[in-house]
């Protein structure tokens, strides 16, 4: 599964997680495990190299100088 996925999940778990009837401590320590988890994940997103960036995307849209030549050279 993607991290994006991960993030979906972790979601929705905060929205019903609520409403399951924990004790009010247990609540706690669900919403600040689940904060940590989506801390983790976002920054493991956030330094993963995105395809379109730095040199690699320099590499591969980069038109290489060409000098003109005179055609009509005696």
């Amino acid at each position: 599964m993607s991290r994006q996925q991960w993030l979906s999940i972790i979601g929705i778990w905060i929205m019903i997680f609520l409403y399951l009837g924990f004790p009010s401590s247990w609540d706690k320590v669900f919403a600040v495990c689940t904060g940590l988890l989506v801390v983790i994940i976002s920054f493991r997103i956030s330094n993963k190299p995105h395809p379109h960036s730095g040199k690699e995307h320099a590499k591969h849209h980069m038109s290489p100088f060409v000098e003109n030549a005179d055609t009509n050279h005696q």
